[in-house]
């Protein structure tokens, strides 16, 4: 087989890591770093789909739960409980489509519910006991 010229990659797409919180900020990275017009390789959107799907499942029942102990009307309550209703509904309801572009489109979705759904749980374990408990 010929080699032309111009045509080999210089580099390989990064690995993503294999454990712990790197998995979820290397797929939000990867698909929120991508251009919007430009869909990623198939391989990268499925894996990716793949770890935001289980961590928007998983966080955001455990953000449910932490801020079930919050008052009703506080915000912090309403804006961490619109987010985890959306992830879930993004997780267990939509899928991708068909196509790349509509995967792409549904990774985007996760990836950004995913990203909310890390500051909440983030801002939740840094506020004061005082405030979780009624």
């Amino acid at each position: 087989m010929p080699i032309f010229p111009g045509t080999a990659m210089a580099h390989a797409a990064p690995t993503p890591p294999r454990t712990g919180d790197d998995v979820i900020e290397w797929a939000i990275r990867d698909i929120l770093g991508s251009h919007s017009h430009i869909s990623p390789p198939e391989g990268r959107i499925t894996s990716a789909t793949v770890v935001l799907r289980a961590y928007v499942k998983k966080t955001a029942a455990e953000v449910r739960d932490v801020v079930a102990a919050l008052p009703a009307a506080d915000p912090r309550r309403v804006a961490a409980e619109r987010s985890a209703a959306e992830g879930l509904h993004r997780a267990l309801t939509l899928g991708p489509g068909n196509g790349l572009r509509s995967a792409f489109d549904y990774a985007r979705g996760l990836a950004q519910v995913a990203q909310e759904l890390r500051d909440h749980r983030a801002e939740l374990r840094t506020a004061p006991e005082e405030d979780l408990s009624c």
